[in-house]
């Protein structure tokens, strides 16, 4: 699974590092959770762990629930250092996802909507991939920002086992990245 996010992160924040940042506070009933240079919204019954995974700049947060039934939601995160300021951030969500609609193998669109990361206009898109043309696929959700410098992506996927209003409890705390 952590080859996947590799695979298509990698290879897109690769590709997009040739492109700067803002930041602004999320409205958070909690106090936000830090990860590393960055900070989730978790809701209550909700925690997190980090695992460094793979090469420098990359990690795995995996959100799990409070109740011990197991990992519900991997983040994998990718950090690449910008070599050119990002003027429209639009656009470089708009590359990140031809970049993925090229390399993620068997690729097909579920959506593509706006979203806001701190002061930054995003796109959060949804796709599912698979390896092989008849393995089941796996639904991602993936949006790239920019922070200090620094291009972020983050891909997750949900555990398909969850029920729809967990899904979109999982989908709010990806939506809720905020730089610090």
């Amino acid at each position: 699974m952590y080859q996947r996010y590799a695979l298509l992160l990698g290879g897109t924040m690769l590709l997009l590092a040739a492109c700067g940042g803002g930041t602004a506070r999320v409205e958070c009933p909690v106090d936000m959770t830090p990860v590393e240079r960055f900070s989730l919204c978790l809701a209550d019954g909700f925690h997190q762990t980090t695992e460094i995974f793979g090469e420098a700049g990359s990690f795995v947060v995996s959100i799990e629930a409070a109740t011990g039934t197991g990992t519900l939601m991997q983040i994998h995160v990718k950090k690449d250092p910008l070599q050119d300021a990002v003027i429209s951030s639009i656009e470089f969500s708009e590359r990140a996802i031809a970049i993925t609609r090229e390399r993620a193998p068997n690729y097909k669109v579920v959506s593509t909507d706006s979203i806001m990361v701190g002061n930054r206009e995003t796109l959060l898109h949804v796709f599912d991939a698979s390896d092989t043309a008849e393995s089941e696929p796996v639904r991602y959700y993936q949006f790239v920002t920019t922070n200090e410098g620094i291009a972020y992506g983050f891909t997750a996927i949900i555990s398909p086992n969850v029920d729809e209003d967990t899904r979109e409890v999982l989908i709010g705390i990806l939506k809720s990245v905020n730089f610090e």
